[in-house]
């Protein structure tokens, strides 16, 4: 089970039940800006509040929401997705989705969001929330989000299931799964929407700028490319390619900032030695293949600018 981050520690608490003193001081220092508002009554200083990211905020807004939360209440939809640590194309709300069962009297507040409709599985317990299993929070997502920002979320589970996350927190899901939650009597509305992401979802895509690639590829009507294309180099060295058309004998890799940036991806290596490795497997690539590129996310998120890069290397459609 992975440990719960410290976020919390991070909030002060501003409501009724503190002494009046402690409110008055707390209230005057967000009146200069020290402070930022989470929720009512709950608040963080400002300066480290502006330092977290895109994650740590929304989740921190997930832990500033637990006290309002019923017995009833199971997070669920972009919270729960956010705390199995599937993957965002886009932004995070600005309020916490719950699901309460049908028949439930709770209502939508300005913090909390809430779905009424039956859970098909029983809920999990994580870092002490209940909340929707992964496979119902990918088909939830499904079932609302853009098509891109659920493909990357279900791509990523499907492929944590097929390489065996090794904690709770990065439990993945098999498709059997999914089509159990899809075909069981949870919600109906917007089924036709999670048909839709459950087929076009793939375990082998490895980030989701190669989700996004890959919708914008099925937007604009380019062949399906092979995922994680295995080559061997004369010398033995195996790379293995991102999208791979055989028929043209044409590769692709997406190539996003995180692979030069985050420690977790270069391994122990400098940026520059990662800029190097990069070079010397990009030129063994060449020498196989018959066209070859690489994108970031501007250009996987655009139709236009996929397209061009696409039919610069030779793929035609």
């Amino acid at each position: 089970m992975s440990r719960e981050p410290s976020l919390s520690e991070l909030l002060i608490p501003l409501g009724s039940e503190i002494e009046q003193g402690t409110r008055s001081r707390g209230y005057r220092a967000a009146s200069r800006g020290e402070l930022h508002r989470i929720t009512p009554g709950q608040w963080a200083l400002a300066e480290r509040a502006s330092r977290l990211s895109d994650n740590d905020r929304f989740r921190l807004l997930i832990e500033a929401s637990r006290s309002r939360l019923r017995a009833d209440d199971v997070l669920s939809h972009w919270s729960a997705a956010l705390l199995w640590q599937l993957p965002i194309i886009g932004s995070w709300p600005d309020r916490v989705d719950v699901t309460v069962h049908q028949g439930s009297h709770l209502r939508s507040t300005t913090v909390l969001r809430r779905h009424v409709r039956p859970l098909v599985e029983k809920p999990h317990r994580l870092w002490n929330f209940p909340i929707t299993t992964v496979a119902e929070t990918v088909v939830d997502i499904a079932r609302v989000a853009p098509f891109a920002t659920a493909v990357a979320m279900g791509d990523a589970a499907l492929r944590r299931h097929e390489h065996s996350g090794n904690s709770a927190a990065l439990a993945g899901v098999s498709r059997p799964q999914l089509e159990r939650v899809c075909g069981g009597d949870g919600e109906r509305r917007g089924l036709a929407r999670a048909r839709r992401v459950l087929d076009f979802i793939d375990g082998r895509a490895d980030r989701p700028g190669e989700s996004l690639s890959r919708v914008t590829m099925h937007l604009l009507g380019v062949p399906a490319p092979i995922l994680q294309h295995r080559l061997v180099t004369p010398l033995g060295k195996i790379y293995y390619l991102d999208f791979y058309w055989p028929e043209f004998n044409i590769g692709g890799d997406f190539d996003g900032r995180i692979k030069y940036t985050d420690p977790a991806f270069r391994g122990g290596r400098s940026v520059e030695e990662v800029v190097y490795d990069e070079k010397l497997r990009e030129d063994d690539v060449r020498l196989m293949v018959d066209g070859y590129g690489r994108w970031d996310y501007t250009v996987a998120g655009s139709p236009q600018l996929l397209a061009a890069r696409l039919r610069r290397i030779g793929l035609r459609w």
